[in-house]
């Protein structure tokens, strides 16, 4: 029976592993970390009162094939609270991103004709002194939600998902962790060997026969590979600690791999003795502010003292050689200054914090993917396998909406392992 490699431990490798597995197929997943997961990461410090999500945490929208496994495994989730507010000068009031002249840039969008990165949309159409609070809005909601570099990021694609009605968005109850440990227990019911701290260096190949070297100096052989490591690990060169060197090469893929936007994100999760924010208003979600870091959450419905604060894209980039300390002022001077607080009466609250720089992470290097001018065509190579062996997977090879979630990442390793599938019924 022909064997499986599959490459990183994360939701995408799970999947392609919890699908593949279910034909009694001999598949080992390797993981470079010491833990499974990737950019899903649900920690249990003692210093919080409950666990806490240091990577993804929203489950955006009723997406099929999230909430099915959630169903498969009787996984609780619940519905949050995603009301939204600024807050200047400590007045909170109801927050619209998209007033003013939005409708006017959603209708210019749909109607370009030849894509175009998102800046040169704005300098084309929008370049008035007019509309320079609309380029600012755009330029943040694009960052920070997106990930996206306005220099490259497609216009076009950006449409596609800021005018996609998301629904109801949900968290799971107890962490993503949860979601995770079903893929895993499932996979190992059906036979899958979990292989952590093993992380690939070079992958030598022919059709129907794949050999693993691993930095550990472990060699693995199979007649198949499923590469799902994030995207910006394909984009490395060979100075980079995280490169994995392919014999012989494989240029397209690697080349559309590079085709493909993948931005920065740093996550901050505060916990205070008690819920400051309420005193302004009880109701608050997601809150807004014109500071260092810009957005923020609450755990809404749940009643908890914990603020979650977000930054991505570029402004993230220019914060990501600061210190955990460094970013923790920077984090308490942002509420500080928006609720008009203290610096010290904040410090003071506070009872526990983890910053999640993700892009320092070894073998992810930033948060999640956005799409390009060129990113189209990219996936369409990428969703193919090289020489009917080196199969690829993962949220950044998704080609539908929404893009950069969990969400995007099982479905697209589902659809590989029917690809998998596929190939090794044609060559039995």
């Amino acid at each position: 029976m022909k064997s499986i490699i599959i490459i990183g431990g994360g939701a995408s490798g799970l999947m392609a592993a919890y699908e593949l597995s279910k034909h009694k197929l001999p598949v080992t997943i390797l993981e470079g970390k010491n833990s499974l997961g990737g950019r899903i990461s649900t920690l249990h410090n003692r210093a919080f009162s409950q666990p806490i999500e240091a990577g993804a945490e929203f489950i955006h929208g009723d997406l099929p094939v999230t909430l099915g496994l959630l169903k498969d495994a009787n996984i609780p989730y619940h519905a949050i609270n995603d009301s939204m507010f600024h807050i200047e000068k400590g007045k909170l009031k109801k927050q619209d991103h998209f007033a003013g002249n939005w409708n006017k840039l959603m209708k210019q969008m749909d109607s370009l004709k030849q894509d175009m990165p998102l800046n040169d949309f704005l300098n084309r159409f929008f370049a008035d002194d007019t509309y320079t609070g609309l380029r600012k809005t755009v330029h943040d909601f694009a960052g920070g939600f997106d990930l996206a570099d306005s220099k490259t990021a497609s216009t076009k694609a950006l449409y596609r998902e800021w005018s996609e009605e998301m629904g109801n968005q949900y968290r799971i109850d107890g962490g993503y962790k949860k979601l995770i440990d079903h893929l895993e227990t499932s996979a190992k019911a059906n036979g899958c060997v979990f292989i952590t701290g093993c992380c690939a260096k070079k992958i030598s190949w022919q059709e129907d026969e794949v050999n693993v070297l691993t930095m550990c100096s472990r060699i693995f052989k199979a007649a198949k590979i499923v590469v799902t490591v994030p995207v910006s690990v394909l984009q490395a060169n060979e100075k980079d600690k995280n490169y994995i060197e392919f014999e012989p090469t494989i240029p397209a893929h690697i080349n559309a791999a590079r085709d493909i936007g993948f931005g920065a994100v740093i996550k901050i999760i505060l916990e205070f003795n008690n819920n400051f924010w309420n005193v302004k208003h009880t109701n608050a979600g997601f809150i807004f502010m014109n500071e260092v870091i810009p957005t923020w959450w609450t755990q809404l419905p749940v009643e908890q003292p914990v603020l979650t604060g977000w930054i991505g894209g570029e402004k993230a980039i220019s914060l990501k050689d600061n210190t955990d300390k460094q970013l923790l002022e920077i984090a308490l001077r942002s509420l500080a200054n928006a609720f008009e607080i203290p610096v010290d009466a904040l410090e003071m609250n506070l009872k526990a914090f983890k910053i999640a720089n993700w892009n320092k992470e070894a073998c992810i290097n930033g948060g999640y993917s956005f799409n390009t001018t060129k990113t189209v065509d990219a996936k369409k190579i990428l969703n193919q396998p090289a020489g009917n062996t080196i199969f690829f997977a993962g949220e950044a090879l998704y080609q539908g909406i929404p893009g950069g979630t969990v969400e995007a990442a099982l479905s697209n390793a589902k659809k590989t392992a029917a690809l998998v599938l596929n190939s090794l019924h044609k060559t039995a």
